[in-house]
C-alpha cells in the first residue's frame, strides 16, 4: 500500500508537467472565445434575402479558410433552393428551422429545433425556413458562395452565374 502511494506521489508531478510542456507547445487562438451578449450583428451578406443578421465569429467568410458565423432570421424568412461548393455544417442556437433537402422531386427533410445539428455536403441543394425566427451556427470553409437554383430567387439580381 506505502508502494502504490509513493509511486503515485511520483508519477503525478511527471504526468502534470508532461501535459503542461504539451499544452505550451500547442498554438493558442487569436480569439478564443465571445460572449453571446458581445456578439456584433450587422445585415446579412447580398446574397441572402433581406432581413436576416449575421454576427461572425471566426474567421473570414470572404476569404479562403474556415469560418463560423451566426445568422439571425426573423419570423417568416426562408432562403430558397440553393447550393454551396463547399460542406456547411449549421447548428440551431435558437428557434426552429425547417429543412428541404435535396433536389425538390426527391427533396426530404424536417423541422429541426434548438441544439439539432444537419451536415449539408457540397453541391447539395436545399431550402431552408423558419416560422418563429431562429438563430442558426454554420462554420463552413470559405469564401462563403451561395448559389441558387432558381436565378430568378437570387436577390443579388445575378442568378447563379459563377464569376
Amino acid at each position: 500500500m506505502k508502494f502504490l502511494t509513493l509511486f503515485s506521489a511520483c508519477l503525478l508531478p511527471c504526468c502534470l508537467l508532461a501535459g503542461e510542456s504539451q499544452h505550451k507547445s500547442m498554438p493558442m487562438p487569436s480569439h478564443p472565445g465571445m460572449h453571446a451578449a458581445s456578439m456584433q450583428w450587422g445585415d446579412a451578406p447580398p446574397g441572402l434575402p433581406k432581413g436576416a443578421k449575421l454576427a461572425v465569429l471566426s474567421g473570414n467568410p470572404g476569404a479562403a479558410g474556415m469560418f463560423t458565423v451566426r445568422l439571425k432570421m426573423p419570423p417568416g424568412y426562408r432562403i430558397p433552393r440553393h447550393t454551396h461548393p463547399t460542406d456547411e455544417m449549421v447548428t440551431v442556437i435558437q428557434g426552429h428551422l425547417d429543412f428541404s433537402m435535396g433536389e425538390a422531386a426527391n427533396a426530404h427533410g424536417g423541422m429541426y429545433g434548438t441544439g439539432d445539428f444537419v451536415n449539408l455536403p457540397t453541391g447539395m441543394q436545399h431550402a431552408v425556413s423558419t416560422k418563429g425566427g431562429a438563430i442558426v451556427q454554420v462554420q463552413a470553409m470559405g469564401p462563403f458562395e451561395i448559389n441558387y437554383v432558381n436565378p430568378a430567387d437570387d436577390p443579388r439580381g445575378m442568378g447563379n452565374m459563377k464569376k
